[in-house]
């Protein structure tokens, strides 16, 4: 069994034994305080002990899961077997030697109900575990749980043996003030942010020094952002944020070793923004991250990015000024380099595709047209070399397929991947963010790009009839850590680094509430880790949540070594799906200094706080969030 399924299970399980136990002392209760006839009583106790045997092999159960998951990983056992197991474990083992015999007696008493409810209230404790505690397990968080569970069980001893009269509302509204004190002192408000000092030392280099050169040879581009309106051909007519006026923006497209020079200017009215170039690992002060390596442009302002365009491949940008509206809205656009000696005319069957929602509905721009909801279309004659640059622009994975044509994977993530080899009617997981180069020779017949099963690009030979297209692509879907032939990674690590990636209860813009947490804490708090030029870096990326979350670290790429302990091919990856339960291993070699965010690009997952930085020794930033910028990455 996957490690989902068991998280799964242990959900549904840790709240059936609450209930259990919670309707086995309150039965025990009633049995201990019931008038009447004795025969009353006894089916009262029976029906408490059968709750109790019931209650006992449930928990039982848990502890069993919570031994399989124990075998994939601490990280999914942690809180569970130093907080939440011990709780009602240990009352439930007392419930098994002082209560079960009472009450199969038919002799309840006040001792027999104290453990089963004392039970239920370590149930209900590992319930609010699973809302306020991830990995690591914190001194606060175990404050707060055990300040729960021994407020209640000191409440219930207080009423069974000393009789006296409680106000349980203010009891209770007492222990929750104090659990919400404790947990945000000790761990809500505990530092992260760049600017709280981290080894970045303030006689350092400002990473706004970390620049690409000036030449007068420099590719020149300007993007305006500016109000646009999207028309889908179904009809519907959006409001949206545009670069040029179109969305989406226009495709760049360079040569390897070009120096490229886009200017930035902002005609937005009330609305900043920033040029990421996602997967590009650009300088750290051309990244685009407001608050990080630049302020935001404001309306009426500019800004120019300038980088050395050293590697081919498929890329896109976008603003990173909060960044989750203004992306679904349309303000980003794709980057193509070119491999150096190639022609100034891109090939014919050379096609940029993105994939983007409008209006709920899934869109496909073809070579930077305006998006479609219907089916895009383009026409080549048999034999032409296609090649299919598919960017998923969304904040969610798409699954994406060609039929009616064996193709390869040739790149990911604007890298080729060596062995790339044939395939026949697979199916592709595509992560938020991510890049795949399907290609083909054409054939006689029309081949169809399918987006979750929907048609989404029809290439035929000239005047193919729509009833002629193939259906959508229905085979297995395709591993891409183990596609291809495995590439070279590196076999030390100088440091260790993990991502434990929850969804539990942390302070979000300066509120408790339930947000995307990284080692149990969100943006800004969660701590960043400090790294030299030159290290290799290995990182465990684990996923707690039920979420899917694409990783996405800014200025590198990561070469995947394995996933959920399967060894993979040592693809380079810069935005990768990490899906429920999963762990991944991957490396990431520190060689572009600076400020770097790292974030879910699931960009509702990283505005909730699964946003983050990693940092080299020595960088500074005269940047912070908010200010007269109004700074917001998110």
């Amino acid at each position: 069994m996957s490690t989902a399924p068991l998280i799964a299970l242990d959900q549904i399980l840790f709240v059936l034994v609450a209930g259990l136990w919670g309707a086995a002392g309150g039965f025990a209760l009633a049995a201990a305080r019931q008038p009447g006839d004795a025969g009353a009583v006894r089916r009262t106790s029976l029906a408490a002990a059968a709750l109790c045997a019931a209650a006992i092999v449930m928990t039982g159960l848990r502890v069993l899961v919570t031994i399989l998951l124990a075998q994939v990983g601490w990280w999914f056992v942690a809180e569970k077997v130093t907080l939440a197991l011990p709780l009602v474990v240990l009352p439930g083992l007392a419930t098994g030697v002082v209560s079960l015999p009472r009450l199969l007696r038919g002799a309840p008493s006040a001792l027999a109900a104290f453990p089963p409810l004392v039970a239920a209230y370590g149930a209900v404790a590992g319930i609010a575990c699973g809302v306020i505690v991830s990995y690591p397990v914190t001194v606060s968080d175990t404050v707060a749980v055990l300040t729960l569970f021994t407020g209640a069980s000191a409440i219930t001893w207080r009423i069974l043996w000393r009789g006296r009269a409680v106000n349980l509302w203010q009891v209770a509204g007492v222990t929750v003030l104090l659990i919400a004190f404790v947990w945000a002192v000790t761990a809500g408000w505990s530092g992260g942010h760049l600017h709280d000092g981290h080894g970045t030392s303030a006689a350092g280099t400002p990473v706004d020094r970390l620049i690409g050169p000036k030449g007068e040879d420099a590719r020149r581009f300007t993007l305006t952002a500016k109000a646009a309106t999207v028309r889908l051909p179904s009809g519907q007519s959006l409001d949206a944020w545009s670069f040029n006026g179109q969305v989406p923006g226009p495709v760049l497209r360079v040569r390897q070793g070009d120096l490229v020079e886009v200017t930035l200017r902002n005609e937005l009215a009330d609305q900043g923004v920033t040029i990421h170039w996602h997967g590009y690992d650009v300088p750290s002060g051309e990244d685009g991250v407001p608050g990080v390596t630049q302020d935001a442009v404001r309306p009426g302002g500019s800004h120019t990015y300038r980088f050395r365009a050293d590697d081919a491949g498929t890329y896109w940008y976008h603003s990173h000024q909060n960044s989750s509206v203004a992306v679904a809205r349309g303000l980003f656009g794709l980057l193509v380099v070119d491999p150096a000696g190639a022609s100034a005319t891109p090939p014919a069957g050379d096609h940029t595709v993105a994939l983007h929602t409008f209006g709920g509905r899934v869109t496909t721009s073809l070579d930077g047209a305006a998006p479609t909801d219907l089916l895009a279309t383009s026409s080549h004659r048999p034999g032409t070399p296609v090649r299919l640059r598919v960017v998923n622009t969304d904040t969610l994975p798409r699954t994406v397929g060609l039929a009616g044509v064996p193709f390869t994977v040739a790149a990911v993530d604007g890298g080729d991947v060596p062995g790339a080899t044939e395939l026949t009617g697979r199916r592709i997981r595509l992560a938020a963010g991510g890049r795949y180069d399907l290609a083909f020779t054409m054939p006689d017949g029309p081949v169809l790009l399918s987006a979750d099963g929907r048609p989404s690009l029809l290439v035929d030979g000239g005047g193919t009839p729509a009833t002629a297209q193939p259906p959508p692509a229905s085979g297995p879907p395709l591993d891409i850590t183990t596609y291809g032939s495995r590439a070279p990674v590196p076999g030390r690590a100088d440091r260790r680094i993990t991502w434990v990636l929850d969804r539990t209860l942390a302070m979000v813009d300066g509120v408790p509430k339930l947000g995307y947490t990284v080692n149990g804490k969100a943006w800004p708090h969660i701590p960043t880790p400090v790294v030299r030029e030159g290290e290799t870096i290995r990182i465990t990326v684990v996923n707690r949540s039920g979420d899917t979350h694409p990783m996405h670290p800014h200025g590198h790429h990561v070469q995947v070594l394995s996933r959920n302990g399967v060894p993979a091919n040592g693809l380079r990856m810069d935005t990768f799906d990490v899906e429920p339960g999963e762990v991944w291993e991957v490396v990431l070699v520190a060689d572009n200094p600076g400020l770097w965010m790292s974030h879910c690009h699931d960009l509702a997952h990283a505005v909730q706080g699964m946003e983050f930085h990693l940092a080299y020794e020595n960088i500074t930033t005269p940047f912070d969030v908010g200010g007269p910028a109004e700074n917001h990455p998110a």
